[in-house]
């Protein structure tokens, strides 16, 4: 009995709440954004990018200098094994055992790097596009901005994507300023 009434309150519930968004949802205009397609076609967020690829190929280049002068310790160590004095091989491993973490520590730290320079470049876009998407938003009169693929959203039709206006209006705003190599 108790079920029976439980459910039925929830279906009248549930019907008094499709009554009354029912007419909310038909004024509702949803518009969507592709805040990927934003960082990789607005100018700033191509500079964004370029500044990011800059710094990985940097940070590659001292990494792939360690990585070989490891390697080059360990085939000494591997040659000598049965020719050097245990006292040298054991100093060999220990610089083995150094060169390694050292190493680990230099792809932590630049890792480390990228994701605070990514964080930094995405979020100064991200807070001057904020503004224009609530602009875009009142001047349009849309009730809810999306960020597309992201936050639940599993469908959206092409018309609702404004993410081209939104780049326009941005790379209009803050046009791209290159920072000069090693900033």
């Amino acid at each position: 009995m108790k079920l029976t009434t439980f459910r039925t309150r929830a279906v009248l519930v549930a019907g008094a709440v499709a009554m009354i968004s029912g007419p909310v949802l038909a004024q509702s205009k949803i518009a969507v954004i592709e805040v990927e397609r934003l960082l990789q076609e607005s100018a700033r967020g191509q500079v964004a990018v370029q500044e990011l690829t800059r710094l990985r190929d940097q940070k590659q280049v001292e990494l792939q200098s360690q990585q070989e002068q490891l390697a080059a310790l360990q085939k000494q160590y591997n040659d000598g094994r049965l020719t050097l004095a245990e006292d040298r091989l054991a100093e060999m491993e220990k610089q083995l055992e150094d060169m390694t973490i050292g190493l680990q520590r230099s792809q932590d730290d630049a890792n480390r790097e990228m994701q605070k320079m990514q964080a930094e470049r995405f979020g100064e876009i991200e807070q001057a596009v904020l503004p224009i998407i609530a602009q875009v938003g009142r001047e349009f009169g849309y009730t809810a901005i999306f960020n597309k693929f992201q936050g639940g959203l599993l469908y959206s039709a092409d018309a609702a994507d404004i993410t081209s206006l939104i780049i326009e209006r941005y790379n209009a705003a803050y046009p791209a300023t290159p920072s000069e190599p090693g900033e």
